[in-house]
């Protein structure tokens, strides 16, 4: 004897469910989505745009000068030391606040181009004043002697106590 009886089929308890929405509210989903957005691109601008360059506050420095110390508009201790850092095949001199600083006051370092000058005792200043002080470098090259007129970079710096 064969069955031919279907089998049962399941109950589905009736009209087919509506899936619920991925988001219960899409539109604070978009808001804060656009607010990171707009936060994150703010702050690669920033980052972009910020300067984080050492240039100097009198634009740049002629390509025979390296350095100095300090820096144009910058700000030293009393007892601080002025250094220029030329060309190695250049040397120089300092002229503070229109005194030339005499030669045996001096610090160089002909390897390096340096020229450099320290307040202290035995030396023309024991200290420099508070106040703005100007410096001129007078720079020629080595192998040649002292010209009449040596070229020159100027720049101003301050000192506190």
């Amino acid at each position: 004897m064969t069955e031919t009886t279907k089998p049962t089929a399941l109950t589905s308890g009736g009209a087919p469910r509506a899936r619920p929405p991925l988001f219960k509210h899409p539109w604070r989903i978009a808001i804060v989505a656009v607010g990171i957005i707009a936060v994150l691109n703010l702050g690669a601008l920033l980052l972009n745009k910020s300067d984080t360059s050492v240039a100097t506050k009198t634009g740049t420095l002629p390509t025979t000068i390296l350095s100095l110390q300090p820096t144009p508009g910058g700000i030293i201790r009393p007892q601080d030391t002025i250094t220029v850092e030329l060309q190695t095949d250049l040397t120089g001199t300092l002229v503070l606040d229109g005194q030339e600083i005499p030669t045996n006051q001096l610090e160089r370092v002909p390897e390096l181009g340096e020229v450099s000058y320290r307040p202290g005792p035995g030396k023309g200043l024991e200290q420099f004043a508070p106040g703005t002080h100007s410096v001129v470098v007078e720079y020629w090259l080595q192998t040649k002697p002292r010209p009449i007129h040596p070229s020159t970079y100027s720049w101003t710096f301050r000192v506190t106590a």
